[in-house]
């Protein structure tokens, strides 16, 4: 299954983004940022199926709740930035 990434600055932040997700009916599920794309060993993603990542991105910009990055995760356990 492909899911999104969305990178967040704090792991409170990425906490509010969940919130977010959760109240307009989207699972999401905060966790850390896998070493092999941060940056600095360090930080905070909420992790979104594909199928939902419009909707995701919308109530985001409803919440005024933006995302520092956004990567794709593969099926295959590969990543790709995305650039929105």
């Amino acid at each position: 299954m492909v899911y999104y990434l969305l990178i967040c600055r704090s792991l409170t932040y990425a906490q509010r983004t969940a919130k977010a997700l959760e109240r307009v009916g989207i699972t999401a599920i905060v966790t850390k940022v896998p070493q092999v794309i941060s940056s600095d060993g360090c930080g905070y993603c909420v992790k979104v199926s594909a199928k939902h990542i419009s909707n995701a991105l919308v109530a985001l910009k409803n919440a005024e709740l933006y995302p520092i990055k956004v990567f794709v995760l593969y099926a295959d356990g590969n990543y790709n930035e995305v650039t929105l």
